[in-house]
């Protein structure tokens, strides 16, 4: 009998107080990476406006990308929260939270990682 262990298809991703999960499948990946694209480029747009519609925009789009990103309505209010309500501090949580699982899933998905599967 061939026994097949299920991969965890989850990258936590632990902010100590909370934990937030990504759903790891080709179109959240996929989509992760629009959203890091349009957020550096959304983020440019605002650049020479005043501060308060500053502040109005990236709190939009932040929110929209955790949104997109964790598929969960309540992930930004935690992250947000976290932040001590600030969105410069929840967005740059969101840049760590995107490079941290870009790195995660290439380790999970890597030359070793594989040999190592295999060898079990």
């Amino acid at each position: 009998m061939v026994v097949i262990k299920k991969r965890s298809n989850v990258i936590p991703v632990d902010f100590g107080e909370f934990q937030l999960n990504f759903p790891v499948s080709d179109s959240n990946i996929k989509r992760m990476e629009e959203v890091g694209e349009d957020m550096e480029a959304k983020s440019l747009a605002i650049q020479n406006t005043d501060n308060k519609a500053a502040i109005d925009a990236a709190k939009a789009f932040v929110e929209d990308a955790f949104k997109q990103i964790f598929g969960d309505e309540e992930a930004f209010k935690q992250v947000y929260a976290f932040a001590g309500e600030s969105t410069n501090n929840a967005m740059f949580y969101l840049i760590e939270a995107i490079n941290g699982i870009r790195a995660e899933f290439e380790a999970q998905n890597s030359k070793a990682a594989l040999d190592k599967y295999l060898a079990e």
